[in-house]
């Protein structure tokens, strides 16, 4: 994770990126879409017919991806003993 400067623009192949990262970290079918008419961003699992989270804008759908990620890192601690 990196800390950014409050004007970096987060962009649709930054979420990608991450997108396939935790789908390959967690073994889901994950996929990431994008609708301006929409809302923004969506993540998915199942082939797209299951909703994950729902529309967000990048900042947010980033935010929702480090939390993700920060849940794997605390299971897999939890599982070697090593958080209470």
């Amino acid at each position: 994770m990196t800390l950014r400067h409050s004007s970096y623009k987060i962009t649709r192949k930054e979420l990608e990126t991450r997108v396939a990262e935790e789908a390959k970290a967690s073994s889901l079918d994950l996929d990431i879409n994008y609708a301006s008419c929409y809302g923004g961003y969506q993540i998915t699992y199942n082939n797209g017919s299951s909703i994950l989270m729902h529309r967000k804008n990048a900042k947010e759908t980033l935010a929702f991806l480090d939390g993700i990620h920060a849940g794997r890192y605390l299971q897999s601690r939890q599982l070697v003993g090593e958080v209470a």
